[in-house]
């Protein structure tokens, strides 16, 4: 394209000529005063403006290489570091959870391994939500992913067992959730033989631990008065894992050194 002498108002790229500037330079060229849409001005050469060789005032430059580091503009938005974790247990040998993701076969849809790819499939992430498979042996990919609580998260683990509750099927973590108990206690009574019903059905007793030995549910500073212990042995006992009537075994008799 053929430019004419004089280039005051004519724009070039970001920049807008505002006028000749003088040249005091050794050498003879033509410069112009010219104005960037980012507010900055700048004296350009002629030759530079109409060949296209200047486009800004060096803010596009910065831009480019921002946008070459980030790649996206996404690394604030709230599903940034779910991508991250998502790509990284699924490619990342050194991810620790990589063998139940990657390792298993797990992988990215080609439109999710780009972080817009996958905010504009999955949309905003809510706080306290994280993304779950609704099966677990698919890929992340649209129609197999959804954002859940840790609820739902709960309800899709390879681990989570089915129990009959109510005369119905449901997964465990939801039945003690459901009866406003500790996982901890649904846990304890399970262990010490009750059914998912009665474990559920029981009435907690307020601002004590308890365990249920026989059938039995008393707190456990009752269990380690009948058991001739203290109270910090008995919840050292039940932390280390040990259920039933093992719970009441008699106090180890200290040695006297002679």
């Amino acid at each position: 394209m053929k430019y004419p002498k004089d280039l005051v108002g004519l724009q070039f790229g970001r920049l807008t000529v505002i006028s000749q500037a003088p040249n005091d330079r050794p050498y003879r060229v033509s410069l112009w005063n010219c104005q960037c849409v980012c507010g900055n001005s700048r004296v350009v050469q002629r030759s530079a403006l109409v060949c296209g060789v200047q486009v800004s005032c060096g803010c596009f430059m910065r831009m480019r290489v921002k946008e070459t580091h980030t790649s996206h503009g996404l690394h604030r938005h709230s599903a940034y570091g779910t991508w991250k974790a998502m790509i990284a247990r699924c490619y990342n040998p050194d991810s620790k959870d990589f063998k139940d993701y990657g390792g298993r076969g797990i992988q990215v849809c080609d439109e999710w391994r780009d972080i817009a790819g996958f905010v504009a499939g999955m949309g905003t992430k809510e706080k306290g939500q994280s993304i779950d498979r609704l099966d677990e042996n698919g890929d992340y990919e649209p129609g197999n992913c959804r954002w859940t609580d840790a609820l739902g998260q709960g309800q899709h683990k390879r681990n989570n067992a089915i129990v009959a509750r109510l005369g119905s099927q449901k997964h465990i973590a939801g039945v003690w959730r459901e009866a406003g108990i500790k996982e901890s206690t649904f846990y304890n009574r399970l262990n010490a033989g009750m059914t998912p019903d009665e474990a559920a059905s029981l009435p907690v007793r307020k601002h004590n631990a308890t365990a249920v030995i026989d059938g039995e549910e008393r707190t456990l500073v009752e269990w380690a008065k009948i058991a001739g212990v203290d109270s910090a042995t008995m919840r050292n006992r039940v932390k280390a894992g040990i259920v039933g009537r093992a719970l009441l075994a008699p106090p180890r008799s200290r040695k006297i050194s002679a």
